[in-house]
């Protein structure tokens, strides 16, 4: 088994990290993605929320819930929660779970495999590989040591994830995801399908209805404070 390397050093592994995002159709300093989706567990129904992403790990997820929105927000330092306009108070438990969270949206985003000082990678054996897939990465967080699977397909693309994420009130484990049905937007090559598992268990289909790569309205600004 290789050691694992400081991202953006030469070898094999750094050219998997470059040929998935050259497949995708490139870097994203930020991306916006509209969802519709099937829960199957927590709060079972149809739901439909947002996820904001700027590299490297800001984070505003906002669902849209009966009443008034909910966002959680990673600003680089802290998780807030807005109910509405209203400010909430987010305990040390909330916190923990949203931050794993942050961890495992910038990891599937690629983009921070790409920097040295939060993570580190590996390419996995062939002989680990689960089949129909090409190649895989192991991931490590290095803040945590959180340890994430990576694997794509022979064009390169992200298509499965696995790694340890906090869901309250569902529950922690480890988080299976499958992605398809890839689409282009604009000059990205981005999945409209996910489904999810956590501990083995269905947890959510995921319909994506649009991605906004490098949408120019997220600035740091937009996760620093209240709701969008």
């Amino acid at each position: 088994m290789l050691a694992f390397v400081p991202a953006g050093l030469s070898g094999c592994s750094a050219n998997a990290v470059e040929r998935a995002i050259t497949a995708r159709g490139g870097p994203m300093e930020s991306s916006l993605r509209q969802v519709e989706a099937t829960v199957y567990r927590g709060f079972p129904g149809n739901w439909s929320w947002e996820i904001a992403l700027r590299r490297p790990d800001l984070v505003r997820w906002t669902i849209h819930a009966f009443g008034e929105e909910q966002s959680y927000v990673y600003d680089g330092r802290r998780v807030l929660l807005y109910l509405g306009s209203a400010s909430m108070p987010v305990d040390a438990a909330g916190e923990g779970a949203f931050r794993s969270q942050v961890r495992w949206l910038a990891v599937t985003g690629l983009d921070v495999l790409r920097d040295g000082g939060r993570v580190a990678w590996e390419e996995m054996p062939r002989t680990e590989l689960p089949a129909g897939v090409a190649r895989g990465l192991r991931v490590r967080w290095i803040e945590d040591g959180s340890t994430y699977l990576l694997w794509f397909d022979d064009r390169d693309l992200l298509v499965a994830a696995e790694g340890e994420v906090a869901l309250p009130p569902i529950g922690s484990g480890r988080l299976h995801a499958d992605f398809s049905d890839f689409a282009a937007f604009d000059g990205r090559l981005l999945p409209r399908s996910g489904r999810y598992t956590l501990g083995g268990r269905l947890l959510v289909e995921e319909h994506v209805l649009s991605w906004t790569p490098d949408d120019p309205k997220l600035t740091e600004a937009s996760f620093a404070a209240g709701p969008r």
